[in-house]
């Protein structure tokens, strides 16, 4: 399948139904208005099809009924073929998610494979306290976007409560967002970094609880997100959640942090320290760290080797984490 053929059969479809709109002496405006892709023609098909079979059978409509189911099942052979592509995309993916050998190493991969299942814009979140903290993104349009995706959704961090991903965050589910923009359920800064038309939501379950979210948009094939994408991401998220629980388990990220968090860290910290530290939990490596700041790597390395000392912590993760309960 080539990459013309999707929109060869939406052309085919348009054509059919507009021939069915004259059968009923209708304007073929009418008939296709709307129709911009598979699902919104194979919509159109569905309703031209339930008019068709109410009228008298003539030689003329039995035709157009013919071309009506021929370009139904042109659209729906040409979804099936995208949806086994993208199947076998997501199993090269989830070998690269397990092959991560730390938490901030799957923090990082996240975003990048799930946009390599074919999206343009990827973003994984942590979920703390009900609280959406970005912590990766990925554009393939332009890595500038990617951290102004990051950066847009804060601190101060939004409470989904307000927002569609609640649905995510307390009832463990996928969403699909449909008509994204202006839509007051949507996150008030970070959509108008994206300016997302559609976008799909899934959670990272680990430990019983939801840990993280996943956010995709803008489907490569088709432009907007449907159904499929939102079970695709959900699929792939589980995957996350496993590889998630296998590095909790490990050395390096088992020892928990204390159930009340002491602050007194917190006023060790010098003023650089506390900045460096806030970059660190936004997701920054020590490069784009050190390009902020106008500091070198090395100086920017023994800033996060004396926060983390003082804090008690072993690892950029826990240093992370501690500085967000602190918000």
């Amino acid at each position: 399948m080539t990459a013309d053929l999707p929109a060869q059969a939406v052309l085919a479809a348009i054509e059919a139904l507009g021939e069915a709109a004259r059968q009923l002496d209708a304007s073929a405006g009418s008939a296709t208005r709307g129709v911009v892709d598979a699902g919104t023609a194979l919509e159109m098909i569905t309703s031209m099809e339930h008019v068709l079979s109410r009228l008298c059978e003539t030689p003329e409509r039995r035709a157009t009924a013919r071309d009506l189911r021929a370009s139904r099942a042109e659209l729906l052979a040409n979804e099936l073929a995208r949806q086994r592509s993208k199947m076998s995309e997501v199993t090269h993916q989830i070998a690269r998610i397990r092959s991560a050998r730390t938490v901030e190493d799957l923090a990082g991969a996240v975003p990048l494979t799930t946009a390599g299942l074919g999206y343009e814009r990827a973003l994984f979140s942590w979920v703390e306290n009900e609280r959406w903290v970005p912590r990766a993104a990925h554009a393939m349009d332009d890595p500038q976007v990617a951290r102004a995706m990051v950066s847009a959704g804060g601190p101060p961090f939004q409470e989904v409560r307000y927002l569609h991903e609640v649905q995510v965050v307390r009832e463990r589910k996928p969403i699909l967002v449909l008509g994204a923009i202006n839509d007051p359920r949507v996150h008030p800064t970070i959509q108008p970094v994206t300016r997302s038309v559609t976008y799909a939501a899934a959670p990272v379950v680990a430990r019983g609880r939801v840990a993280g979210m996943v956010h995709i948009d803008r489907n490569l094939d088709t432009g907007l997100n449907d159904e499929f994408d939102r079970d695709l991401l959900a699929l792939f998220c589980e995957n996350i959640g496993v590889t998630f629980e296998r590095l909790l388990a490990t050395a390096e990220t088992t020892e928990a942090l204390p159930d009340s968090v002491d602050t007194d860290w917190w006023d060790a910290l010098t003023e650089r320290e506390r900045e460096v530290l806030r970059l660190v939990a936004d997701g920054l490596t020590n490069a784009e760290i050190s390009a902020r700041l106008y500091v070198s790597p090395e100086t920017t390395k023994s800033h996060i080797k004396r926060l983390m000392r003082k804090m008690g912590v072993k690892n950029r993760s826990q240093a992370g984490a501690m500085y967000h309960t602190t918000q």
